[in-house]
């Protein structure tokens, strides 16, 4: 839990500082490709009407210059006969005349009078004239080299400032998470603490009430009615202190310490069914099941057993008098092996399927007053720690049904 908190902060610490910083960075380029573009034009209209190169720095009579720009272009006159006629050349790569064609066409298609053409690095001035069009063409090489330089040093500072505020957001999660966990802690333990302590009255109490049970010859009937109230409300503590012993473990096993070994899950689900058949029938419901064989899995097979143990104990707590319980194991893909338990009954609410594998949750439609809201906590915690996924789907018609879905084991 702590652990998934602290990515989760890291998580939202880098999406906020990535949106950022691409905002920065967008703009940055927008601007600079804004500027760049007016300068451009700028200079495209003086070289549309002045013959001569536009290269900096030009010197004026007071002794001022403007900074050092080197810009080529080239101007043509287009005749409405579609002829080509190039009238100043201060850019030498658009002397081979098929070329020149390209470039002119090129520009006549588009349909604004200054625009740009990308695949020949040019932008254009086209001026409508008395016997034609005179174009004006200057070169934006510069233009785009320099947007790319931009977009390459932007990459290289975006990565950076990523990758140490990661390291830095890690930091903060650790600090910031600290009490969480240190809470949290205190809390596992006094869990723990506290279901040890209970089991040792508990057994005291059942192993008396079963010597008066046994011995007891003289107890009248209210008497004795007594006694079965307290040796079944003492033996709901006893299982409500396992399952939190339970819970308890899972919570503070090392990931290091946990059982690994090959386990036949087509095996271990049939004898659970097996397991099974009676209560249910008993219950007066019907047990079906479609196993597929020898689907093998690594885990821990008591704590597998547990699982499904949980949740076909739900369905004979929870479907409907006189239904069919349907239980099927199957392979989902190549790498993972899906085992799904429905039952009919009343729909669990949409907004509770979730909430149902909360500790202590109950859900008045979907839960009786039977057992105490922990058992699909402990089958959630297991499916977590064998890298599962345990969830619950419900619509009508079709009923309310779980889902345990754990990877194969590697061949």
């Amino acid at each position: 839990m702590i652990r998934k908190l602290r990515w989760k902060f890291v998580l939202i610490n880098m999406l906020i500082v990535t949106l950022i910083l691409t905002a920065i960075g967008v703009l940055m380029l927008e601007v600079t490709r804004d500027n760049l573009r007016k300068d451009s034009i700028s200079m495209l209209y003086q070289a549309a009407n002045e013959n001569f190169t536009i290269s900096w720095p030009r010197s004026y009579e007071d002794g001022t210059s403007d900074k050092e720009i080197n810009l080529p272009y080239f101007s043509v006159m287009v005749g409405v006969d579609g002829s080509v006629v190039l009238l100043d050349n201060q850019f030498g790569a658009v002397a081979d005349a098929d070329q020149l064609k390209s470039i002119v066409q090129a520009c006549m298609d588009e349909s604004g009078s200054v625009g740009s053409l990308p695949a020949f690095r040019l932008r254009y001035l086209r001026q409508e004239k008395l016997l034609g069009w005179r174009i004006t063409f200057v070169d934006i090489s510069q233009e785009l080299s320099t947007l790319q330089a931009l977009l390459y040093h932007l990459i290289i500072i975006f990565a950076g400032t990523l990758i140490v505020f990661f390291f830095i957001s890690v930091l903060l999660a650790r600090w910031a998470t600290g009490p969480v966990e240190e809470s949290w802690k205190k809390q596992r333990q006094f869990v723990s603490d506290a279901s040890h302590e209970l089991k040792t009255p508990l057994t005291v109490i059942l192993s008396n009430v079963d010597m008066l049970q046994t011995y007891g010859e003289g107890l009248g009937e209210r008497e004795a009615r007594w006694v079965d109230n307290i040796k079944a409300s003492s033996g709901q503590m006893t299982e409500l202190v396992e399952e939190l012993l339970t819970l308890a473990r899972s919570d503070n096993q090392s990931p290091k310490n946990r059982i690994r070994e090959e386990v036949d899950f087509s095996e271990l689900v049939t004898d659970e069914v097996l397991l099974f058949e009676a209560p249910l029938f008993e219950a007066g419901k019907t047990l079906e099941d479609e196993i597929a064989e020898h689907l093998t899995v690594t885990g821990d097979p008591s704590k597998l057993r547990r699982l499904v143990d949980i949740l076909l104990d739900n369905a004979k707590k929870y479907a409907a008098p006189h239904s069919t319980v349907t239980l099927r194991l199957k392979p989902e893909g190549q790498k993972r092996v899906r085992l799904s338990v429905n039952t009919k009954g009343d729909p669990i609410p949409q907004d509770q399927l979730k909430r149902i594998f909360e500790r202590f949750y109950r859900a008045d439609q979907a839960r009786s007053s039977e057992g105490f809201g922990l058992g699909l906590s402990i089958a959630a915690q297991i499916a977590e720690e064998h890298q599962g996924k345990l969830w619950a789907e419900s619509s009508e018609g079709i009923g309310n049904t779980f889902f345990f879905s754990l990877p194969r084991k590697k061949e």
